[in-house]
């Protein structure tokens, strides 16, 4: 219940215990106290939060009230002008964040809000702060007291214009630290100025974070970032997520008190409290795709800021074409925490949200960093996924990836199908907006649009980890005014190069290599070095993988000794769907390459409806089962059809550690030669019974071997491959 406010206003004096350090009050003055108490049950709101990665993250609510000039602080003469000042108390609130029906401050006036020791101060607020809606909103204070501060000087004629019919009450904490230290994401994600978000200073300059009023009283948070389009003029384009904004039923009032929050992030890898954050109050809605994501659409949507960014982002490059990306990362605020950065390195797939079109989205399966395993949770919906060019190519709708989940996809509603396939008015797509002019281009790069003379060395590459021999391509994603670049390729050849790139260097001894990139410019140098950031394996592992009938549920993924994954695939990458009516009749055998370092490694298969590859208790035929080679052909690991009801998921170890990828204990025979059109011989020493499967783990072939060679005719059986079966080992055989 709110205090009495006659009281306040007969009582100035009833104020805060502390002295307020002022911004224009003498330093021994007392500012009058409103006080509302805890307007709701905070236990009940945080058993009805859904926090499930990438939805809407709600984490205040709105309290009503009636607050102005007129009917609540107090005027103070101060030398020069006039003073209004009020104090707010919300009883445990974790922040306070001020919302105006009516915001009109004269030329000459100056607001600040501030916490009662001003370590965290917002404003001044000035008249270039009005908005012909009227309406206004504050960014968040941190804690549970904040301070009102309106100053006038004398030769202002006009009456301020202020009444605060509402207020966020935060009953959880996203300060980024600021009030104890509390880092509200989940353990496993990465701090964007950690190593991993080196070579993305760019990208992390366009990314906000929203503060959203909308879904009856509730108050959240997303996350969108900047875009450029191809007049290169800096309009202030944001792109986020339709369902973040209530599918685009959201008030224009609501959009208008919508804050956006920019350099939300840590100053060091180490969870340290954001600063140097700007934000931004209002915006217009221009287009979006009105299902939010469940309805078939691409869940996009797109606004236009109220007004210019008086700091200097960096407003996004976009790749609008249908490619899949080979890496990059996703950068967002989990949680309405400070900025994370969540890495890619196996190519995006398409995918759909809801089911209905299978070319709405990208998925993705995150890999885990030096610094984590970033994945997404609540907050991140509408965040960029950025390809290896370091261009936008999706906006987040959601997913299933969590910390304890890592392996798990997410979903990115594509540019792609936002451009123009949403439908044929400029309210439905993002082309009209971002090529005004037509000029029909597939990708467009990234400006700032006061750029620094500051020069920032980083780059990007095609691949990390390669098989001895292979090739990687280098890319300068490098900013400011550079005159010249000089790269390094420790292990590589050419071992040096010159220019921004793309450089294609060889790499043809296995092994960790250090690249290390020097920029120069007028004003200064920058030297950007990742260690040990390419690797060489010398192990040619090859995973044969045999689904059953109902591949969309099934996802695997391999994980060295550190938990590091490596390569993953996930739902929906096999052919086959969850019913009779749309099984895959006949599954096929797909062939994975991996190149491994020495070490053990963890195979794991999941299959989401929990019954493993054994397809055929439902109206299957087949088994499902896999088999993992050395460079040699002897069998690693393997899940042969009689264990295939692994139920939801199953884990196998194997390791390499020769030179050659090849494992001396698992060869007991051999095969010459192979591939063969059909007539070969078995060799080993040992005697025993030899039996051949198909892919589908139907016997081919039965026979005894008596002596060290065996004579075996298969030019009868179709082309293909087939498993030798002899004395526990298993070789792979290919008839050509």
């Amino acid at each position: 219940m709110r205090t009495f406010l006659l009281i306040l206003v007969l009582s100035p004096l009833f104020g805060l215990a502390q002295i307020v350090s002022s911004v224009n009050l003498q330093s021994s003055s007392l500012v009058p106290l409103l006080t509302f108490d805890k307007p709701f049950d905070i236990e009940q709101l945080m058993l009805e939060d859904d926090t499930k990665d990438g939805t809407y993250f709600r984490f205040a609510k709105m309290v009503y009230c009636d607050l102005s000039p007129k009917n609540s602080g107090v005027w103070t003469e101060v030398e020069g002008g006039k003073v209004w000042s009020l104090a707010i108390s919300a009883t445990d609130a974790k922040a306070i964040s001020l919302y105006y029906d009516n915001f009109w401050i004269p030329s000459q006036g100056r607001l600040y809000i501030y916490n009662p020791d001003q370590s965290q101060k917002i404003g001044p607020f000035t008249s270039q702060h009005n908005h012909e809606s009227g309406v206004f909103a504050t960014e968040l204070i941190y804690g549970d007291v904040l301070i009102l501060e309106y100053f006038q000087p004398h030769s202002e004629t006009a009456d301020l214009e202020l009444h605060i019919n509402r207020f966020a009450y935060a009953y959880k904490d996203v300060s980024g630290g600021q009030l104890s230290g509390y880092d509200s994401s989940d353990d496993c994600q990465v701090n964007a100025n950690c190593e991993e978000g080196n070579a993305w200073e760019n990208q992390k300059k366009s990314v906000c974070r929203i503060q959203i009023a909308g879904f009856g009283n509730s108050v959240g948070l997303c996350s969108g970032a900047l875009v450029n389009n191809t007049l290169n003029d800096c309009t202030p384009y944001v792109l986020s997520a339709d369902h973040c904004f209530d599918g685009g039923d959201i008030s224009s009032n609501n959009l208008n008190q919508s804050i956006f929050y920019f350099n939300y992030r840590s100053s060091a890898c180490n969870n340290s409290v954001p600063n140097n954050t700007y934000s931004i109050t209002g915006c217009q809605k221009l287009s979006n795709s009105g299902g939010e994501g469940s309805n078939g659409d691409s869940d996009f949507f797109l606004v236009e800021l109220n007004s210019e960014p008086d700091f200097d982002p960096y407003f996004a490059g976009w790749d609008r074409t249908n490619s899949e990306a080979s890496s990059g990362v996703g950068i967002h605020h989990p949680s309405g925490d400070i900025m994370k950065i969540s890495t890619f390195t196996n190519s995006l797939y398409s995918t759909s949200f809801s089911g209905n079109n299978n070319t709405t989205h990208w998925g993705v399966v995150w890999n885990s960093t030096a610094n984590g395993h970033g994945v997404t949770e609540g907050g991140s919906s509408g965040s960029s996924i950025f390809n290896q060019n370091g261009l936008v190519v999706g906006v987040l709708t959601g997913g299933s990836s969590f910390c304890n989940n890592t392996n798990l996809p997410d979903q990115y509603g594509k540019v792609w199908h936002a451009w123009d396939q949403m439908g044929n008015t400029n309210d439905k797509q993002l082309k009209p907006w971002l090529d005004p002019v037509n000029t029909n281009v597939t990708t467009l790069n990234g400006i700032y649009c006061n750029q620094s003379a500051q020069v920032i060395s980083a780059f990007t590459s095609s691949e990390r980890v390669v098989c001895k021999s292979s090739t990687v391509t280098f890319t300068s994603i490098s900013t400011g005014n550079i005159n010249s670049y000089e790269w390094t390729f420790n292990g590589g050849e050419p071992s040096t190069a010159s220019g921004p790139g793309p450089h294609t260097v060889t790499y043809n001894f296995t092994g960790d290599f250090d690249v290390s990139l020097v920029v120069d410019g007028d004003e200064n140098s920058d030297t950007y070095t990742q260690t040990d950031y390419i690797n060489v394996g010398p192990n040619v592992v090859e995973l044969d993988f045999l689904p059953d009938c109902y591949g969309e549920e099934i996802s695997w993924f391999l994980e060295n000794e550190n938990g590091q994954q490596l390569y993953a695939v996930s739902n929906g990458y096999y052919p086959g769907g969850s019913s009779s009516t749309d099984l895959e009749a006949n599954p096929v055998a797909v062939i994975e390459n991996w190149c491994l370092p020495n070490g053990c490694y963890e195979f794991t298969v999941e299959d989401e409806y929990g019954d493993g590859l054994y397809g055929s208790q439902h109206s299957c035929e087949f088994d499902g089962d896999f088999t993992i080679y050395d460079g040699s052909g002897a069998v690693l690991t393997d899940l042969s059809a009689p264990n295939s009801d692994f139920g939801e998921d199953i884990t196998l170890d194997f390791c390499v550690d020769s030179p050659l990828g090849i494992n001396e204990q698992t060869i007991v025979f051999d095969i010459f030669p192979n591939p063969t059109t059909g007539i070969f011989s078995l060799v080993g020493k040992q005697s025993g019974e030899v039996k051949i499967f198909n892919t589908i783990s139907q016997e081919v072939y039965s026979g005894l071997k008596n002596s060290e060679q065996l004579y075996i005719d298969l030019s009868q059986l179709e082309k293909g491959v087939y498993f030798i079966h002899f004395e526990k080992s298993v070789r792979k055989l290919i008839l050509k």
